[in-house]
């Protein structure tokens, strides 16, 4: 067959009466419609409206609203049909505007967790509808956050674009109370509104420049951007219940702390009484993932499924496969397990789904494949990602050299670097159990169509247990790219005897000879001491190796509050913590709040980490040693029960 006269994404094959999904190239098309930035003030904790802007970036102009239902009239006008109106933080602003207004309800919203990543509605006769009509007279409005591309402050954008993002108020959060307060915040609105509609403006103009199709999600452009360009071969979609088993051998990055504890600089006489002074380095990978894309991966269109217990389509195709499998004692094990909330790195006997190439080498580290029960196979490989990895890292090269007076990069260069990097995720987007919230505007026939749902108040919850997959599903693509990229951690784990790694970085003694080249290791930072307490969980005070400053970095997953190094340590001590919290759109619904609403948290975290065994309880001021978990001697009954009601699926 000839692929390459093949139209559409969906081909119809009269002989075997199937219809085929087709994975093929696109044509390149721009964003011809007008975006306005968009920003509110609240007072009350959030619950209060107190202004709003609109930036006009066509007429380089703002508009202000001092009351919501005169933006929300506004924005009903014909000179919005077919807009963007773009916010930094979308579920703050949207839901400010239009929570609990009867306008909403007219609104399709998208949400990705808790998180809105659009809504869009209908202008027909100076009102919004959700559903278009026949006629011409419809325009679509789109309300899209910044975030979608890349999630950076306001004031990170505007520095990328050299306009300044304005102080902020000590009276934020508040009614002003002066004139002067009132033109203070007035301009501090408007300069976000401002920042937000010219940081999009550049992102669509970047993305058209280097041939992608702007959509609504960096993902999404990224996807975009391979097909329209970059795409050569088509690639036919497998059978739902096959993608199911493949998507079984998919796991994510490799987080682990394999010490914890104190870091310090030591200090080591040798024997002629000289002093020499190791430090700890962090060291991270140049784009780990677009590095393992260069790799050869499974042809889709040469799949084959078997039983056979055997090792020999392991040994000689890629694919995956369902194994019984041992591990022996060592420090690193290569292979993950999923349970409850974690990945973990078991030693012992374990069953699991695995690629091809991990099995290989977990064979040649000493693991023993006890009995294979299913394989996928291919028996051809193919490069699809070749041309798009080089080409824009060439480009990204480029304009990392292409520096201003001040010695800032083009900005260019993380618009490549964002592309770079969000295409492989596209190939494992899931289709099962899936949800979507909207607002709660169905007919009768709309809600008997639906899958399953839920009513929250003024909102429908729709579950799809069991979805359409998208086109582009190939998640035999997407694991192998997570699979190569663990692979390469594994080896220079091993190869430096690390004490934590996190995806593509890993903390080690060694000095490692570096390279900007594409997939090879740079120093980020040295670190002259701090404390690892788990995995994304730790506090660092060192040297920027980029800008040769000193520097501290904390990172506390699951608490929001920024930390200083020394609070860091005092937590240590008492590890309790208060802050304010912005509710959360689902939490919101169900408590009958309003989304973003600040409440008052005291949080108390557990110090202790279960991804590995350690032999006494958490000390700050040691560093502390660990072992693998062994799963014929694991602990945690909550985690088993899961690993065990996975293996059944």
């Amino acid at each position: 067959m000839d692929k390459s006269n093949l139209s559409g994404t969906v081909l119809y094959i009269t002989k075997t009466n199937k219809i085929w999904k087709i994975f093929k190239a696109t044509k390149q098309r721009n964003f011809k419609g007008k975006i306005f930035g968009f920003d509110i003030e609240t007072a009350d904790d959030n619950k209060s409206f107190v202004m709003a802007s609109l930036y006009d970036i066509q007429k380089e102009k703002a508009y202000l609203f001092y009351k919501k239902e005169n933006l929300i009239r506004a924005l009903k006008k014909k000179r919005f049909k077919n807009s963007i109106i773009v916010a930094s933080n979308l579920n703050f602003d949207f839901f400010g505007l239009m929570f609990s207004q009867k306008e909403m309800l007219q609104f399709t919203t998208q949400f990705r967790g808790s998180d809105l990543v659009y809504a869009f509605s209908y202008i027909y006769k100076k009102n919004y509808t959700k559903r278009k009509g026949q006629s011409g007279n419809f325009g679509k409005i789109t309300f899209i956050d910044t975030y979608n591309y890349c999630r950076m402050s306001v004031e990170q954008y505007g520095k990328l674009l050299g306009i300044p993002k304005l102080d902020k108020p000590d009276f934020l959060g508040q009614f002003p109370k002066t004139y002067e307060e009132f033109k203070i915040l007035k301009e501090y609105n408007i300069r976000d509104s401002e920042i937000s509609a010219k940081y999009l403006r550049f992102l669509y103009d970047a993305f058209e420049l280097l041939g992608a199709t702007p959509k609504m999600t960096i993902a999404s452009t990224s996807m975009s951007l391979f097909r329209n360009k970059y795409l050569k071969d088509a690639f036919f979609q497998l059978k739902k219940k096959d993608l199911k088993n493949i998507f079984k051998a998919y796991y994510g990055g490799r987080v682990e702390a394999f010490k914890r504890g104190k870091i310090e600089t030591q200090k080591l006489i040798t024997e002629s009484g000289e002093e020499i002074i190791n430090k700890w380095n962090y060291y991270d990978f140049n784009s780990l993932y677009p590095s393992v894309m260069l790799n050869d991966f499974p042809n889709p269109n040469t799949m084959h499924h078997q039983h056979k217990n055997t090792v020999r389509y392991i040994n000689n195709y890629e694919g995956v496969s369902h194994v019984e499998i041992f591990c022996p004692e060592m420090r690193y094990p290569l292979l993950p397990v999923k349970t409850t909330d974690k990945l973990l790195f078991p030693t012992g006997n374990f069953q699991g789904w695995y690629s091809h190439v991990e099995l290989r080498e977990a064979v040649r580290l000493g693991y023993t494949i006890k009995e294979v029960k299913e394989t996928y196979y291919f028996t051809e490989t193919c490069s699809p990602f070749k041309e798009f990895v080089n080409d824009l890292y060439k480009i990204r090269r480029k304009y990392q050299s292409d520096k201003d007076e001040n010695g800032v990069s083009n900005p260019m260069e993380s618009v490549v670097k964002l592309l770079l990097n969000a295409n492989y995720g596209k190939y494992g987007q899931k289709f099962e159990n899936r949800d979507n919230w909207t607002p709660f505007n169905h007919t009768e026939e709309e809600l008997n169509a639906l899958p399953d749902f839920e009513r929250v108040g003024d909102f429908l919850r729709i579950k799809e247990k069991d979805g359409t997959p998208a086109v582009f599903c190939i998640p035999i693509w997407a694991l192998y790219v997570t699979a190569y990229g663990r692979l390469k951690l594994h080896k220079a784990i091993s190869e430096h005897n690390a004490i934590y790694c996190d995806t593509d970085s890993l903390i080690t003694l060694d000095k490692i000879q570096e390279s900007t080249k594409l997939g090879e290791l740079k120093l980020e930072m040295t670190i002259n001491n701090g404390i690892i307490v788990k995995p994304k969980f730790y506090a660092f005070q060192g040297t920027d190796m980029q800008s040769g400053e000193p520097v501290e970095y904390v990172k506390m997953k699951g608490v929001g509050v920024r930390m200083s190094f020394p609070q860091f340590c005092s937590f240590m001590v008492n590890p309790e913590v208060a802050y304010m919290k912005f509710t959360k759109f689902k939490e919101a619904i169900r408590r009958k709040l309003i989304p973003n609403e600040i409440q008052n948290i005291t949080k108390h975290l557990s110090l202790e980490d279960n991804k590995r065994i350690w032999e006494t309880d958490f000390n700050p001021l040691k560093l502390q040693e660990s072992t693998p978990i062994n799963m014929e001697t694991f602990k945690y009954d909550k985690d088993i029960k899961l690993y065990k009601e996975c293996l059944k699926c």
